[in-house]
């Protein structure tokens, strides 16, 4: 028989170690698993080459099947959604759509957070606060902020009369089964490409090192998500090493860098394909392992169909006002291999692919010879280069505003004060995209090989835009040096000049 003290040790012992144990089961092991799935520049809902490569519906379906594997999936948007899209610059119940369908879909796809990108400043400022109102996600701001008339403050939404506030920093905080919690902050950062008089852009540099002060106090890990150019991004990840991962948009190609300890990851505009991030951390050690896969979203992945039927609603809206405008926007007018640069940093800084492609469309549809063909960079929204199937509908997506060919005889001074001023806009809408037109080793210009003569008289191809004297200051009808302008036949369909995108469709269709 055991005595009274000796049972009273046996019982402290139980106990405590009974205790012991309740209490590391509560804290869990320590060790935990997350996934991340990152998505940046993203414009059409319902994907691209013909609906086969990327597309919403796809990515809500990836969603599923992640946070099947691991209930604490997280997933982000790099930035660059609201604009720009084709239905973006469509009316829809007597208002611009804006956006709207793309933050119904990021909605119903359970987006969590997202960094803003220079693009959603495309926006008015009214209509950008519709969007934010509208979004069930998170947005970090961390070097925007909202200029108002009573002063500046972030960017905020407004949910049942109250302000919800854009951060200038975002916490996750997962919590897996066995009790193991984790902390992880976010910054974000967006490049100043915007300019709008209600945005405030601060130096993102200061912002995040700002930022950092405070999340180095709160987080176990600290994450960037970011819209910047790779060379921007890649000296944040110099700076501070302590962060493992910064996921970027604003570049349309995906990379991946590994810059001393730190990753640096795009994935491929209009999802064609997502980074997926997988990471294992030990909260003893301070470990972290992180796994990244670029994963390509095509006819293998399966469409959500709640989300599909959301797409289908906004592609509905959009085809019934193309085929009224006189367009199939299904149909195939051509097949290239190599990718036509549409892409806002090439188009509106040097000749590209595309601009050249659609300068010889032009005049191809003029009624005369042209010496060349202009169009303004600007005239380009798609930020997107075409590759494979060309549809109609991509035409229209990369020239949404249209406009008539125009065919202008003016003197070959004016001609080369054109070419100048267009050549000193590089990365503004109104760089200049051009046919049989060159800029020799000498800075000189040249038509048709030859330089340009001053007193000679050439004809022009060129947009109805350019000649409002908007993005060429000098372009306008009251010019002295325009001798004549020749407008196109006025409602003949079958005077392609008419429209550009009919003249570019016929072009490519041979």
């Amino acid at each position: 028989m055991k005595s009274a003290p000796l049972l009273l040790l046996l019982s402290l012992l139980i106990f405590g170690c009974k205790a012991g144990k309740d209490a590391k089961s509560s804290m869990g092991d320590g060790q935990i698993d997350l996934i991340i799935l990152q998505l940046n520049d993203t414009y059409e809902i319902a994907g691209v080459e013909r609906g086969t490569v990327g597309g919403m519906a796809r990515i809500a379906t990836l969603r599923k099947q992640l946070e099947a594997e691991n209930p604490n999936t997280l997933f982000v948007h790099a930035g660059d959604f609201l604009y720009p899209s084709l239905i973006g610059t469509m009316k829809y119940e007597g208002e611009s759509i804006k956006g709207r369908q793309m933050v119904e879909c990021m909605n119903a796809c359970e987006v969590d957070v997202v960094a803003f990108g220079n693009h959603e400043f495309d926006l008015k400022e009214a209509e950008l606060q519709k969007r934010l109102n509208e979004s069930a996600f998170d947005w970090i701001g961390t070097n925007v902020l909202h200029k108002m008339a009573d002063g500046t403050k972030s960017f905020h939404k407004k949910k049942e009369g109250q302000e919800e506030h854009c951060p200038a920093y975002w916490y996750w905080t997962p919590k897996d089964q066995d009790g193991t919690q984790v902390n992880i902050g976010f910054f974000s950062a967006c490049i100043n490409s915007n300019p709008k008089d209600y945005v405030v852009y601060q130096d993102h540099t200061e912002r995040v090192q700002q930022s950092m002060k405070q999340l180095r106090k709160d987080s176990d890990i600290i994450l960037g998500l970011t819209h910047l150019e790779i060379n921007q991004d890649t000296v944040l990840a110099r700076q501070f090493q302590e962060v493992p991962l910064i996921m970027g948009g604003h570049d349309h190609d995906n990379m991946l860098y590994e810059i001393g300890k730190t990753r640096v990851t795009k994935a491929d505009a209009n999802a064609r394909t997502v980074y997926v991030h997988r990471l294992h951390y030990d909260k003893r050690s301070k470990q972290l392992d992180i796994r990244s896969t670029l994963v390509k979203i095509d006819q293998f992945i399966m469409e959500d169909p709640a989300v599909k039927q959301i797409v289908e609603k906004w592609t509905g809206i959009a085809d019934e006002s193309f085929r009224k405008e006189g367009f199939d926007p299904y149909k195939v007018v051509a097949r290239v291999d190599t990718p036509l640069d549409g892409r806002e940093s090439s188009i509106r800084n040097q000749p590209t692919n595309l601009g050249e492609m659609v300068a010889r469309a032009m005049g191809a549809a003029a009624k005369q010879p042209v010496d060349a063909a202009i169009v303004n960079g600007g005239s380009f929204r798609v930020d997107d280069q075409l590759l494979g199937e060309i549809t109609e509908y991509d035409i229209i997506r990369t020239m949404p505003y249209g406009g008539k060919i125009l065919e202008v005889d003016l003197k070959g001074s004016l001609l080369k004060a054109v070419l100048d001023e267009g050549w000193a806009n590089k990365g503004k809408g109104g760089f200049l995209q051009w046919d049989k037109v060159r800029r020799n080793y000498r800075e000189k210009w040249e038509v048709n090989g030859e330089l340009i003569d001053e007193g000679k008289n050439y004809h022009i191809a060129l947009n109805d835009y350019l000649l409002l004297g908007l993005d060429i200051k000098i372009l306008t009808r009251a010019n002295p040096g325009i001798i004549k302008i020749t407008e196109p036949q006025a409602n003949q369909p079958t005077d392609l000049r008419n429209d550009i995108r009919q003249a570019v469709i016929k072009y490519l269709a041979g």
